[in-house]
């Protein structure tokens, strides 16, 4: 097995896919470390541009020639092939290559780790606990899977010892994440291209939290039908659950909406200690409510003061694309979102509702061909909390289109499912014309998705 402690400062590290939010973070890592790094996308981005101006070499175009004399280790996302030119180069070459997921493991290795999991909430849940755990003066390291408000990165270069990763599910490589705390926020039926059914992907989630070092906490919400139902195969001898019900371990209570800010009290008992704290979070949406107090149980955990913990989640300002303001131009509020999966977009749509004054108008971009067909009754039923809808092109992912896909039928089964009409728009350049003509003063427009509809709202944003 590779061991990074082996590899020699001056031996270079490159990275295929090196623009994807994982790998770019630990490319930061690494340089940091003062290893030699460079990397290689098929296209330049924001994160490209971030990675260039730390002075890591970028190469655009995935090419044989890419790997050099001087590269000892490669290493490759979950979405690069076997047939990639630079995976075939490396081998030849009987260069070390490794995953995403390997690479990530070994650097966790000399640290005390938080994980954080789960099919919705893993990055902001990820996001708040660094934030808690980054208010005295050490902070831990953070790779979160978003652009995170307070340090504007995907990743925090900490000064302590903890270190807080965001633990992707979706191909199966978080079992491989070592851990000393771990959190599940939901399970949800999603990525069954991977698993090939519910209970496969219910088995790793297990896997996944028996990981956890032995004297070790697996923090769950027992609200969840599907995470309460695999709980009971949990091994750690230090579960903590979290929720409504008055069996968790944790319960959320009194909660209250005022102007926006959600106020609830969590109390109960950890460690043979019992507390009860009372919260006020920023962020829109109930399950913020369920994020932020899976993110206090870690604070209580890491012996961070109620009063800071208090403070911290109420300074909280959020992870780039989570219900993220574009602008607000002539009364009109334009709002960003990566939510992809139908129960993200439900409580979404819910949250927007009840914030906008006027009507709620989404655009969605479908993500992955294979998302919409395994899930197509639950996205027909799930913009029931939008007054107009605009439909987007699937954007495949690098996957092949299906033949099966039908959008004047999806139209259909949407209307009678969420009774909303939608309209199909081809060219994203035809939604800036519908947008002037339609939105209206105190309206909320949603740009919703996770393919490229961040980078066609921020256009469409800059030319009303």
């Amino acid at each position: 097995m590779f061991n990074i402690n082996k590899l020699s400062k001056d031996q270079s590290i490159h990275f295929i896919g090196i623009g994807g939010i994982g790998l770019s973070a630990m490319a930061k890592l690494c340089k940091s470390m003062g290893y030699s790094v460079q990397g290689s996308d098929i296209v330049e981005n924001d994160m490209t541009r971030s990675l260039q101006e730390n002075n890591i070499k970028i190469f655009i175009g995935h090419n044989s020639g890419n790997i050099q004399k001087n590269i000892h280790l490669v290493v490759f996302s979950s979405a690069i092939s076997v047939e990639n030119p630079e995976f075939i180069a490396a081998k030849k070459a009987n260069i070390t290559v490794i995953s995403r997921a390997d690479m990530l493991a070994q650097l966790m290795k000399k640290k005390s780790c938080i994980c954080i999991s789960g099919t919705h909430g893993k990055t902001t849940t990820a996001s708040m606990i660094s934030w808690i755990l980054s208010q005295g003066k050490d902070k831990p390291t953070s790779i979160i899977g978003g652009i995170d408000s307070s340090f504007q990165s995907n990743i925090q270069i900490g000064t302590n010892e903890w270190m807080v990763v965001e633990a992707d599910e979706s191909d199966k490589t978080f079992i491989k994440l070592p851990s000393k705390i771990s959190v599940i926020t939901n399970i949800d039926y999603d990525h069954i291209e991977n698993y090939g059914s519910i209970g496969n992907l219910e088995d790793s989630f297990v896997e996944y939290a028996n990981n956890i070092q032995k004297d070790g906490y697996i923090i769950f919400c027992k609200d969840d039908r599907i995470t309460n139902k695999v709980s009971k195969n949990f091994s750690s001898g230090n579960p903590i659950s979290y929720g409504q019900s008055a069996s968790s371990t944790v319960q959320i209570k009194n909660i209250f909406n005022k102007s926006g800010v959600y106020q609830f009290t969590i109390e109960g008992k950890i460690d043979h200690k019992r507390f009860y704290i009372k919260l006020n979070i920023n962020r829109p949406g109930i399950y913020n409510i369920y994020n932020a107090t899976a993110a206090a149980i870690v604070g209580i955990l890491r012996n961070i003061s109620h009063e800071m913990i208090q403070s911290s989640l109420y300074s909280y300002t959020g992870v780039y694309r989570r219900f993220s303001e574009i602008l607000q131009k002539n009364g009109v509020a334009y709002y960003d979102d990566y939510a992809h999966h139908p129960t993200e977009i439900n409580q979404l749509l819910s949250s927007a509702k009840k914030l906008s004054s006027g009507r709620v108008i989404s655009i969605f971009q479908p993500h992955r061909h294979s998302r919409v067909m395994s899930l197509y009754k639950e996205f027909c039923s799930a913009f029931i909390d939008t007054d107009a809808l605009i439909l987007l092109p699937i954007y495949s992912a690098g996957e092949r289109e299906n033949s099966e896909m039908d959008y004047n039928k999806f139209i259909t089964d949407i209307n009678s499912e969420s009774k909303v009409e939608p309209q199909f728009i081809e060219r994203p350049e035809e939604l800036i014309k519908f947008i002037r003509d339609f939105a209206k003063p105190g309206d909320l427009v949603l740009f919703i998705g996770a393919g490229d509809i961040n980078i066609i709202s921020s256009k469409i944003c800059q030319n009303l």
